[in-house]
Parts: structure tokens; C-alpha cells; sequence
């Protein structure tokens, strides 16, 4: 699910804005986001936890980009 609730107040700070909700999303789950009976399983939030726990720890890794790619 790509979304842009949040994400809209960071865009006039950084071009690198993603927007990712890593977990599993079925058709009556995506009916109740931002609407009535909000929430998420409990093992699909320990892996956002997870996932973004992931994330910040690595965050600061140093990754040598390939010569033809130094412009990035």
C-alpha cells in the first residue's frame, strides 16, 4: 500500500521520501485504514517493528556505489 498521509509534510525536506508499510494488506484490511475498526494483526505489527528497527540500525551503513553510479 502506497500511501500520502504522512509523507506530504516531509517532501519540502528531502526528495528521498518512501512510502512503504511493510506487511501483508488484504482487501478488508485496507477498508478500515483511517476509518472504523482501525488496526493491524499483532504478528503484521512485529514485523513493521522489525522492519523499521532494521532499518534505523543500518541506516548508517556505508555502501560504495559502483563507478558508473558516483553521480547518485
Amino acid at each position: 500500500m502506497i500511501a500520502n498521509t504522512d509523507t506530504v509534510h516531509y517532501l519540502p525536506f528531502s526528495r528521498q521520501v518512501f512510502r512503504f508499510f511493510p506487511t501483508l494488506i488484504l482487501p478488508d484490511d485496507a477498508a478500515r485504514y483511517h476509518g472504523d475498526n482501525e488496526r493491524i494483526g499483532v504478528e503484521d505489527y512485529r514485523r513493521v517493528v522489525d522492519f523499521y528497527f532494521r532499518l534505523m540500525q543500518n541506516a548508517d551503513l556505508v555502501v560504495e556505489l559502483a563507478p558508473e553510479r558516483q553521480e547518485l
